[in-house]
């Protein structure tokens, strides 16, 4: 008998948190961005590096990865909820290290971005980064790329930087709050 009551008495506990915490109006849609943010706008990205592409491939990179995410609809810039502006600062590949001989072993490559993503319903930023940076790295003697022969080493690189840099962007815009 002893043993039903103290059940009793946890099921009943459990049971009023349980209806408490149905009215505080929690929910879970998998972002933590404010409610009222359900679509994004991604324009193309400005170019202040010396290369002509980067800011076309950045611009492609990102929303790639958020029509793979799927969590916020992409939109044009006038019926988004959001929208998230940015600039290449920078594209450089430079040698990474060096072997004994002094020749390069491997190079690097850095991507940099200033981005800012502005909430136009409530015509504030949510959030910006004027030096957001990506790299990847490859060996000097690669040719071609291991992924795919018609493209370098250095492409494959800059690809691997681009899907980084697109990555943290999704996280800060979806995890950051």
């Amino acid at each position: 008998m002893r043993d039903r009551v103290s059940w009793r008495g946890v099921f009943s506990t459990v049971l009023l948190a349980l209806v408490a915490c149905a009215g505080c109006g929690y929910s879970f849609s998998g972002s933590s961005l404010p409610g009222h943010i359900r679509s994004i706008a991604i324009p193309v990205l400005e170019n202040e590096s010396l290369d002509a592409t980067i800011a076309d491939e950045a611009t492609r990179s990102l929303t790639d990865r958020f029509l793979e995410d799927n969590r916020l609809k992409i939109a044009g810039a006038t019926r988004a909820d959001c929208v998230l502006e940015g600039t290449v600062k920078r594209y450089e590949r430079k040698v990474y290290s060096y072997d004994a001989s002094e020749n390069p072993e491997q190079y690097i490559v850095v991507i940099e971005v200033a981005v800012v993503l502005k909430d136009r319903v409530k015509n504030r930023d949510l959030w910006s980064d004027e030096a957001l940076q990506a790299t990847a790295t490859y060996a000097a003697d690669e040719a071609a790329g291991k992924d795919d022969p018609n493209r370098t080493a250095e492409e494959e690189a800059r690809l691997e930087a681009l899907e980084l840099l697109a990555q943290d962007v999704l996280a800060r815009t979806l995890e950051q709050w």
